[in-house]
């Protein structure tokens, strides 16, 4: 048997002045386009380790001694790039930062976590939540790390707690569209913390600092929303389903499959970052996991602490990670190509449906404008439109 073929990368510079300018399409509002750190303060951030994480199961499912084992642990580094020989390794460092945390919660989170009568807690009453556990009772995306000695953190953040689906007979497909009830939780949360006017005031600066787009028109007015009425539009969004940056409570996102990515050419709903090479994912891991908060957009900066804090990913765990999500594979399709899903397929020959989604990806990868939107000539000139002609689209 032969030996794995060595492998050595040309890894790119992940976040450069000249690249960072031109992977994101300008927003509508074109002078409210992101500015974000240059590479220079981007690069004297401290990079963020990456240690061995420990499941978190529900807790009528824990191993016996589980937590006392892990209060003796030491903390253990894995990602080192001077170890990483073959493609496969390089793909198997990317899958640890995958699930690397980049939120540490204190050691009392746990604890409250475990108080079902006091604090709600997505371990002892999942099932009100309908939290998704695994087989094990684990649940996915979710984990506790040492960082240091007799001190055990529940770790978020991770891209595989948005990106990592459980099916049904509690299997796992990493990089799917998630279906933890990330909202739901949130609302939970916000009514123990109760509706004083403390409480309110603290949960709309959370929210407006989260979901903030000073682009657009018509935004909330979060000094005039109740309580009730965030507590209302929080439950109403469903697992896979979250409000972030650039939207609102009104208007929040659908969790989109890093399955496939590799072929996709323009990323996020909107289609504004566009996806070149393998460069361009990295730098939309950086941007989405903290270095948003750290942008300017005009006279708007969003003012809250990044999540990880001031740290961020070596160009080394971004190719990594990159070189993971391009590896993914969907799960077997459980539907037959029968009688019924042929005439489905005539169907959508006939309406005309491939001629912006053709096989095999379904997907022409060109951006769809919006109505009232006239595209800028220089924009147009490096950018892939699907249908419409030069001008404002008609409504």
């Amino acid at each position: 048997m032969g030996t794995a073929q060595e492998f050595r990368p040309s890894i790119p510079r992940a976040w450069s002045d000249n690249e960072t300018t031109s992977f994101e399409l300008p927003l509508a509002q074109a002078d409210r386009s992101p500015k974000y750190p240059s590479a220079r303060e981007y690069y004297a951030l401290p990079v963020r380790p990456v240690y061995r994480t420990y499941p978190v199961y529900v807790a009528d499912r824990e191993p016996e001694g589980y937590w006392k084992s892990l209060q003796q642990k030491e903390p253990e580094v894995l990602f080192d790039p001077a170890k990483l020989v073959t493609k496969q390794d390089w793909i198997r460092a990317g899958a640890l930062v995958f699930d690397q945390p980049i939120v540490f919660n204190s050691p009392r989170a746990r604890e409250r976590a475990f108080e079902p009568h006091e604090t709600p807690s997505i371990f002892t009453d999942f099932r009100e939540l309908h939290v998704p556990i695994t087989r094990d009772g684990i649940i996915p995306g979710t984990f506790y790390i040492v960082r240091q000695k007799g001190v055990v953190e529940l770790g978020v953040g991770s891209c595989a707690e948005c990106h990592a689906r459980v099916m049904p007979d509690g299997t796992v497909v990493k990089g799917a569209q998630g279906n933890f009830p990330s909202a739901g939780l949130n609302a939970w949360l916000q009514i123990s913390r109760g509706s004083g006017p403390a409480a309110v005031q603290a949960l709309r600066k959370r929210k407006s600092s989260l979901t903030f787009a000073p682009w657009a028109p018509n935004q909330d007015a979060w000094d005039e929303i109740t309580f009730g009425e965030i507590i209302r539009r929080l439950q109403a969004e469903p697992p896979g389903v979250l409000d972030r940056e650039g939207t609102s409570l009104k208007h929040p996102v659908k969790v989109p499959s890093l399955i496939g990515v590799q072929d996709i050419h323009y990323l996020d709903a909107t289609g504004l970052s566009r996806n070149r090479n393998i460069g361009d994912l990295m730098r939309y891991a950086i941007v989405n996991q903290g270095l948003i908060s750290m942008a300017r957009f005009g006279d708007y900066f969003p003012g809250k602490a990044p999540e990880g804090g001031n740290t961020r990913y070596s160009d080394e765990q971004l190719y990594a990670l990159a070189l993971y999500i391009y590896s993914l594979e969907p799960p077997a399709n459980p539907n037959p190509f029968d009688d019924q899903a042929k005439r489905g397929q005539l169907i959508f020959n006939h309406q005309g449906c491939s001629g912006c989604h053709p096989a095999p990806l379904y997907t022409n990868n060109k951006l769809t404008p919006v109505r009232g939107f006239t595209v800028p000539d220089a924009l147009r000139k490096r950018t892939l439109f699907s249908m419409f002609p030069r001008g404002p689209i008609p409504g």
